[in-house]
């Protein structure tokens, strides 16, 4: 994975080369180097933030799905996962753009670990030997033996991240001793300059880490009772961080309506305690002028969130979703209610065409069929009941019963003549 990373690493090193040449000042640098890279990685960001907007989209439904379903859980999560199939969104769309980002960010600390290699670019033969000048001497049995103003054999390793951040921090003590041993080189390895030229890039690399008395190339914890001016930058870094959780958790909360989803809680947790918290542990403990790289890509990262929400606003969309939803559930009430009244206008018509073809009967049958008038009514009139809903029909089949007793009055009279 490390070859990965310092193979990225190479491109990355001639753009921050390409910035150092215009601005040679190494933090300004790498602001920009830091600025131009979420630039060119931005689409990536951008196609993050629009799954994060898609399933906000879906958010109002997804609760409707989980109120619905809330005793099975099975069928709750075989109805999500149809409802993101129709929508077309993807669950692990925002994935892969963060994997590549990662990938990337890596190759940015590689990046800014070797400023001999990216910045000056000076021959890694040339950086070779000045850091094995600097390097303590070891024993018999391979280890070191301590030595004032050297690095250990663990910092000088090849596959160390700080060896040249080291080596510059004890450069000035080993002046001469750097410049013979790389006049000394092979000149097909050292090319046309002289150690003394090469010892000055380093020496101006060096100077960009000097921070009011101090050098950004030292850790800034090195024990409690040495509290000193390089706790800023830890510390500015920490804070750094909690805003840009505070900014995310205050659009997350936005996008979900301020309800607490499932697990919701626990990534708060590591939104505002844990990332914050690791920011600072960690530029704690590495050289100061890697914490000015942690303190610009957090302050980025608040901007870049900022404009991505500005872009695909989750809470926007999850409104205009909401929105949508409701008015098409007042369509679904306007449909049913004509519905009900065109059910309302068949039965009105039913008992009209009851009454008449009842009527005819009358007029038409012997007095002794009378009596199919009247089931014939009756029948109508339950068959119009069934259809009544609300308001017009009652007063209908009211009419309708109020004939039929008159029916059964006539069937009375022509049956019984004498009484």
């Amino acid at each position: 994975m490390g070859a990965i990373f310092n193979i990225l690493a190479v491109p990355l090193g001639w753009l921050l080369h390409f910035i150092y040449q215009f601005i040679p000042n190494y933090f300004v640098s790498i602001f920009l180097f830091t600025l131009l890279v979420r630039a060119i990685t931005f689409p990536l960001s951008l196609k993050s933030q629009k799954s994060q907007a898609d399933r906000a989209k879906l958010a109002p439904r997804l609760e409707r799905l989980q109120k619905k379903y809330a005793q099975d859980k099975q069928k709750l999560q075989q109805k999500q996962m149809e409802l993101y199939e129709k929508e077309g969104v993807s669950l692990t769309g925002g994935c892969l753009p963060m994997i590549v980002q990662m990938v990337v960010l890596f190759g940015i600390i590689s990046v800014i670990y070797k400023p001999l290699t990216h910045l000056q670019k000076i021959p890694s033969a040339v950086i070779d030997t000045a850091i094995v000048t600097v390097t303590n001497p070891v024993d018999e049995n391979g280890n070191d033996i301590l030595t004032p103003n050297k690095i250990t054999q663990a910092d000088a390793n090849p596959n160390s991240y700080y060896r040249e951040l080291r080596m510059l921090k004890v450069l000035s003590a080993n002046q001469g001793e750097v410049v013979a041993a790389i006049d000394a080189m092979d000149p097909a390895q050292r090319g046309e300059l002289s150690g003394a030229d090469y010892y000055e890039q380093m020496q101006a690399i060096r100077r960009n880490f000097d921070f009011f008395g101090r050098t950004m190339l030292d850790n800034p914890f090195s024990g409690f009772g040495d509290i000193n001016i390089l706790w800023l930058i830890p510390l500015i870094s920490g804070l750094t961080a909690l805003a840009s959780s505070l900014i995310s958790m205050r659009f997350t909360k936005m996008a979900t309506s301020g309800e607490q989803q499932p697990g919701q809680g626990c990534s708060n947790v590591m939104l505002l305690v844990l990332m914050p918290a690791f920011s600072l542990f960690i530029t704690f403990t590495v050289p100061g002028g890697v914490g000015i790289y942690w303190i610009c890509s957090n302050v980025i990262a608040v901007a870049q969130t900022i404009l991505l929400n500005q872009i695909y606003n989750p809470a926007k969309i999850r409104a205009q979703a909401e929105k949508e939803a409701a008015i098409l559930r007042a369509d679904a009430v306007r449909e049913q209610k004509i519905r009900e009244a065109q059910g309302e206008a068949e039965a009105v018509m039913m008992i009209q065409k009851a009454v008449a073809d009842s009527l005819r009967l009358l007029n038409d049958a012997a007095p002794s069929d009378h009596v199919l008038a009247l089931k014939s009514l009756e029948a109508f009139a339950k068959a119009a009941d069934g259809k009544a809903t609300k308001s017009i029909i009652p007063s209908q089949i009211q009419g309708l019963a109020g004939l039929a007793t008159s029916l059964k009055e006539v069937m009375t009279d022509v049956q019984n003549p004498q009484s």
